[in-house]
């Protein structure tokens, strides 16, 4: 079985990742677990998660969805909020005092090395036994203080920063809105063994700004929602792209299955004025464990480090997470992890790790899901919605 294994991931071509679409997690069930479920999932997610699974799907559902994101782990909208409450067009003008704090606040933002970053999707759904389709309307973001030669006066003593050197800072803004349109398929391929392949095309509007701190995207209270809306607001250059995911599942035994998904793995470019935005392969394997019907261990880890968001630096996922059902799965109970590999700290509060906690309502022909996310901080980072309609 291991070597079917290897070998439908070779057929595949899986290579390593650098650049996810967005959005990071599909379905509640999903972000509950930790944004883990690429081996064992039953709804439409399926088509984003892992299109080998659809091999298996059994009943088919249609279905709506709702998701959000907005991830600050080093704090730094409030730190441009911070420096913002001051008047830095007129830096040289301010008491010291006021000038040091600002100064201050300004350092952590440009020194966190972390972007903001994050995306608000919906959309219906359906999946039948080997197949499924979607429509998602996606906005997405990265905003990030650009350290480099014009924030190097960051360093200097206050008295020796110009209001000049105030405004060469810049900030730049990612942004996307687009429709995501998918069909998805999976069969089997042998006994035990499905494959499968989710085509998307991405149609909408993109931009690539670098802004100073001044003028009216900004607001002196912005926190970090205020800053992904700026960022995928008023856009304009429109952008229309086929990619596709390809997927395999194996079954391990009656208790365990593994798969193997590639994101973007046609590497499609999206241009954004002179720069690019390369949506490129991810490569993601998963497992998960099933002693009985009514609990699930899921666990999925990317297989390299990269940089999965720009500006970034380089990660390596990692997510866990536990469903049990109760009352004959007439309510399910989730909770899990995502953390990163690559981190200094795994967990704890100076690290990046996410925690999620949902339930699943099984409620006759109705199949209702809810989840949040906290960050090590116990601030709400992400929640998601899924509400599925049985067709039987």
């Amino acid at each position: 079985m291991l070597k079917k294994t290897i070998l439908i991931a070779a057929a595949l071509g899986l290579t390593l990742p650098l650049f996810p679409v967005f959005p990071f997690f599909h379905g509640a069930r999903a972000l509950a677990l930790g944004y883990s479920s690429l081996a064992f999932n039953y709804d439409v997610n399926a088509l984003f998660l892992n299109p080998a699974l659809l091999g298996w799907q059994g009943e088919p559902l249609a279905g709506y969805q709702y998701g959000r994101s907005e991830l600050d782990f080093r704090g730094v909208s409030g730190a441009l909020a911070a420096a913002r409450a001051f008047d830095l067009e007129h830096f040289q003008s301010l008491g010291a005092a006021d000038r040091e704090a600002a100064l201050q606040a300004l350092r952590s933002a440009y020194d966190a090395g972390v972007p903001v970053y994050g995306f608000r999707a919906h959309g219906p759904g359906y999946a039948g036994k080997g197949y499924a389709v979607s429509i998602s309307s996606v906005d997405a973001a990265v905003v990030s203080p650009l350290a480099g030669e014009t924030s190097a006066f960051l360093d200097q003593p206050a008295s020796a920063v110009t209001d000049a050197d105030i405004a060469a800072l810049r900030v730049r803004l990612t942004g996307l809105q687009y429709t995501d349109y998918a069909l998805a398929f999976g069969f089997p391929l042998g006994q035990g063994t499905n494959v499968g392949a989710t085509l998307h095309y991405l149609r909408g509007k993109r931009r690539l700004l670098d802004a100073g701190l001044g003028g009216g995207w900004l607001s002196p209270r912005a926190d970090a929602g205020d800053l992904l809306r700026s960022a995928w607001t008023g856009l304009e250059e429109k952008f229309s792209k086929f990619t596709f995911d390809l997927g395999a599942a194996v079954d391990l035994g009656p208790h365990f299955r593994a798969g193997l998904v590639v994101k973007n793995a046609g590497e499609p470019v999206i241009a954004a004025g002179a720069a690019e935005l390369r949506l490129a392969r991810r490569y993601v394997a998963g497992l998960a464990f099933r002693p009985d019907a009514a609990l699930a261990v899921c666990l999925d880890i990317d297989l390299a480090k990269a940089e999965l968001v720009p500006g970034g630096g380089e990660a390596q996922p990692f997510a866990l997470g536990v469903e049990k059902g109760l009352f004959r799965n007439k309510l399910l109970l989730r909770a899990g992890m995502h953390s990163d590999l690559a981190a200094a700290y795994f967990v704890g509060r100076r690290s990046g790790a996410l925690y999620g906690l949902g339930a699943g309502f099984n409620l006759g022909k109705f199949l209702i899901d809810l989840a949040l996310a906290f960050d090590s901080h116990g601030q709400l980072k992400n929640l998601g919605f899924s509400g599925f309609y049985a067709l039987r």
